[in-house]
């Protein structure tokens, strides 16, 4: 079940409660000994998002009827730093169409964007140039040299030559281990 459904279920329950739906307030019981802990690890999606609002929400409530007695840590996990030329930080998210390395937001053309999206959402497959200009540009309408110049732009872009494979003398695919992170749509 995912942490959203979780979520949803338990403000389903308190909101239940508070209305007074008949039923008792539910009773929270230690199942461990009071000694132990549990540590729980939820990453939320975009900061101030519906989604990530209504997690925090529930998790508010959730803290709220564990009681008094209940200790919570709110401790934010640190990143591990990538090292250098390390493409494991690249997200790509489609509905804004951001690309962030890092944490830093980078700014690609609209055909750059294309382009990256394009072989992160088709890895180790290999695309001639003639197969991405119909498929990222959409027409064929200009020469082949065209995807070589927004290649190598991208390449420049993301501080990584070797994210975009060549392929010689059949095209380009994306590296194997480009490490790139598509949000969900």
């Amino acid at each position: 079940m995912s942490v959203l459904a979780v979520a949803e279920l338990a403000t389903t329950r308190l909101a239940s409660v508070r209305r007074g739906s008949g039923r008792t307030r539910p009773r929270l019981r230690s199942i461990a000994p009071p000694e132990s802990s549990v540590t729980v690890t939820i990453t939320l999606g975009a900061p101030g998002s519906e989604e990530s609002e209504r997690v925090l929400a529930a998790l508010r409530d959730l803290v709220v009827a564990a009681g008094p007695d209940a200790n919570v840590d709110l401790a934010p996990i640190a990143a591990a730093p990538a090292a250098p030329g390390d493409t494991s930080g690249l997200h790509l998210d489609p509905r804004p169409r951001a690309v962030t390395l890092d944490g830093r937001s980078l700014d690609l053309s609209r055909l750059e964007y294309e382009l990256l999206y394009f072989l992160a959402t088709h890895p180790r497959q290999v695309f001639s140039r003639s197969q991405l200009l119909g498929h990222v540009w959409g027409h064929m309408h200009t020469t082949v040299r065209t995807v070589d110049v927004h290649v190598s732009r991208l390449r420049t872009k993301l501080g990584n030559p070797d994210i975009v494979t060549t392929v010689y003398g059949v095209g380009y695919r994306l590296a194997d281990d480009a490490g790139i992170t598509i949000a969900d749509d």
